[in-house]
């Protein structure tokens, strides 16, 4: 008996290594990544607000370095004509006089026509003459004709008014800069009381939430670089001496953009990548390293028999 367990041994080796074989039979390739030096860290929010009126400065609503929300007005340009101006239009559109009067005159006219004709009727039944001429019933036709017109005259002047009003509303607003995206005010071009001319700049608004990296991907490599693509971004060695530790932690981020033409002399071909800032670590103008993650394929082992191929002969109960 002690025997047969001995020699039973190596059997369940064997079978052991090959259990642990199956469970790695399906593994991936080790993950890299293509390492583009030197990229360029820009912002993606930055504009400079204008003016689109002429005339002069009434109040400047934020300072430099202050936080402003999407919309708010931040420069206020002198509007108290245009006020004015809008006040007249709505005053006029809301005047319904004309409208009012053409309707009291149409319900005047039908009920004018419609009594001759109904007294031409009753005469006629009782077989008597025709009070009223024809020439008099038709003269009452077109007062009411008349009247009806004037009323769709009336409602399309109230109409014309009301647009009136929408453009005297649109340019006043034209007075006002606003801000296209929360952000912080970072210039102040304009003060209280200057005057500015159409299309000169009043305020310059930036967000660093988000910020562009550009870099140059060797067209050995260009087939990783694909729009959606994740990266990871970090700052150079130097850079990240200056860091806590938890502030360390490499960017993520995805392809923005792949240009479609290369640079004939270093045969480089241009990306952005599009990453959230936090605390604004990444400050445009420095430089940066980006990292393009290559996506891994999966190897699935082959079993004995698939590696043996024709040569496996068929079992008994194959045949």
């Amino acid at each position: 008996m002690k025997q047969s367990r001995v020699s039973c041994l190596p059997l369940l080796l064997l079978l052991a290594s090959t259990s642990a074989a199956d469970d790695k039979s399906v593994q991936s390739t080790p993950s890299r990544r293509v390492r583009l030096e030197k990229c360029h860290i820009t912002l993606i929010d930055h504009v400079t607000l204008a003016s689109d009126r002429t005339g002069i400065v009434k109040a400047v609503e934020y300072k430099e370095g202050e936080l402003v929300k999407n919309r708010s007005r931040v420069v206020l340009i002198a509007d108290e004509v245009a006020q004015a101006n809008l006040a007249a239009a709505e005053k006029k559109a809301s005047n319904e006089n004309e409208l009012n009067f053409a309707r009291i005159a149409k319900k005047q006219a039908d009920s004018e026509h419609e009594r001759m004709v109904k007294a031409n009727q009753d005469a006629e039944k009782k077989g008597g003459q025709k009070p009223v001429a024809q020439v008099e019933i038709d003269k009452a036709q077109l007062a009411a004709d008349k009247a009806g017109i004037s009323i769709a005259a009336a409602e399309h002047e109230i109409g014309l008014n009301k647009l009136n009003a929408a453009v005297t509303a649109a340019e006043l607003r034209t007075y006002s800069v606003l801000a296209e995206f929360d952000g912080v005010v970072t210039r102040i071009y304009k003060k209280k009381g200057e005057a500015v001319r159409q299309g000169d700049p009043v305020a310059e608004i930036i967000n660093t939430d988000r910020v562009r990296i550009e870099g140059y991907v060797p067209l050995a490599d260009l087939r990783y670089a694909k729009q959606g693509a994740k990266v990871y971004v970090r700052l150079p060695v130097a850079e990240l001496d200056l860091l806590e530790d938890e502030d360390k932690q490499p960017f993520e981020g995805l392809i923005t953009f792949v240009d479609v033409v290369s640079e004939p002399i270093d045969r480089t071909t241009r990306i952005y990548a599009e990453v959230q800032n936090r605390k604004n670590i990444l400050r445009a103008g420095l430089e940066a390293i980006m990292e393009i993650e290559v996506e891994t394929t999966p190897l699935t082992a082959k079993s004995p028999s698939e590696k043996a191929g024709k040569d496996v002969e068929p079992t008994a109960d194959q045949k």
